[in-house]
């Protein structure tokens, strides 16, 4: 039996405590997840405004950054709020039209019975225990907002002596050399895929957007914005900002027309920019096998739901980095790589000699 066999029932009870620790210390664990992956955009951000502005130092450039992302988290509530004001003021234009498609619902499947009114459809889903959930769903996002704020504080205000307390806990350098690598590998992807995902996300809302103003749907730029929000989620992400405007549209249109338009159109913006603009822009820095990426989608979100979804992929690679730097592990990390290469910073190992270079030797 092999060392690795050996190790195999020590690694699966290890990855089952893991899981299990996961879940269930999920509320604590998903704002500092959160706050981690927020940290590591905020500075490298930073980092950048520094070295790209002269006049601006790197200590006035975290908080100019930190500022500028909550002022646009901020935004985004405002925004959606607002947005939820005006369909509800708006609701009452859209009952006839909502009544109609019901009605043609349930004409072309008659095993489903007569078809319901409004009133009765709101009857059944229980508005009081919806708006119930609602409020407390908004009161949790406000709680785990808060949460994640004081982390990233948090660890800012660590981050000045951890050079310190790397060099205390690896007194040897080539120990030091390689946590920093690491370190430094995991950062790098984070960062890389924080800025493919923003810019391609932005690509896909402006064209989403002037599909959504050709075709006149109500509200264009509140669509666009959750587009923009949900191609941070890989596969379903992108379907789902298909999906929500084309549903919208056949509500406000009175054909079935300008909502097919609008799917269609959608799915193949996404499709060109997933295709042939994104693999360009990511190149290695990414390289999860597309297997992969299913699954951290359908782990990460049963897990952690919505926030694990949003972090699957940030997640994975990192673990698939970290797998990477040891012998045990690195053959699952290589397996989760897309092109065989987990790590493409790790040092090459050496090449044996050839039997025919031993001969002529």
């Amino acid at each position: 039996m092999t060392k690795t066999q050996s190790n195999l029932p020590l690694h699966a009870i290890s990855a089952a405590v893991i899981i299990t620790c996961l879940i269930y210390f999920a509320d604590l664990l998903t704002p500092l997840a959160l706050a981690i992956f927020l940290w590591l955009i905020i500075d490298g951000a930073a980092r950048v405004l520094a070295a790209k502005v002269p006049f601006i130092k790197r200590r006035a450039a975290v908080p100019i950054v930190l500022l500028l992302v909550f002022l646009g988290l901020a935004f985004v509530v405002a925004f959606v709020t607002e947005y939820a004001r005006s369909f509800a003021h708006d609701i009452g234009a859209y009952r006839a039209r909502l009544e109609e498609l019901i009605t043609q619902i349930y004409s072309q499947f008659s095993f489903l019975g007569p078809a319901p009114t409004i009133g009765e459809l709101f009857d059944k889903v229980n508005p009081s225990v919806v708006l119930t959930g609602l409020g407390d769903a908004l009161r949790s996002f406000g709680a785990e907002a808060l949460f994640v704020l004081i982390y990233v504080i948090s660890l800012f205000a660590a981050q000045a002596s951890l050079p310190k307390k790397i060099i205390n806990i690896f007194p040897e350098k080539s120990d030091r050399d390689r946590v920093m690598r690491i370190s430094g590998s995991v950062a790098k992807s984070m960062e890389m895929y924080l800025w493919v995902q923003t810019v391609t996300g932005i690509m896909i809302a402006v064209a989403c957007y002037a599909v959504f103003v050709v075709l006149g749907l109500k509200n264009a730029l509140f669509w666009a914005l959750v587009t923009f929000l949900l191609s941070y989620i890989p596969v379903v992400g992108g379907l789902a900002a298909s999906v929500f405007p084309a549903l919208f549209a056949l509500i406000q249109f009175a054909t079935p027309v300008p909502a097919a338009i609008i799917l269609g159109a959608t799915q193949i913006v996404q499709f060109v920019i997933a295709n042939i603009i994104l693999p360009k822009m990511t190149g290695d820095s990414l390289n999860l096998s597309a297997i992969m990426v299913f699954l951290s989608l359908a782990f990460w979100g049963k897990i952690w739901g919505g926030p694990g979804m949003f972090l699957a992929v940030p997640l994975t690679v990192m673990m698939m980095i970290v797998m990477a730097q040891f012998q045990s592990t690195k053959s699952l990390a290589i397996m989760m790589s897309a092109n065989g290469t987990p790590d493409p910073n790790l040092p090459v190992p050496p090449q044996r000699p050839s039997r025919q270079a031993k001969s002529k030797t």
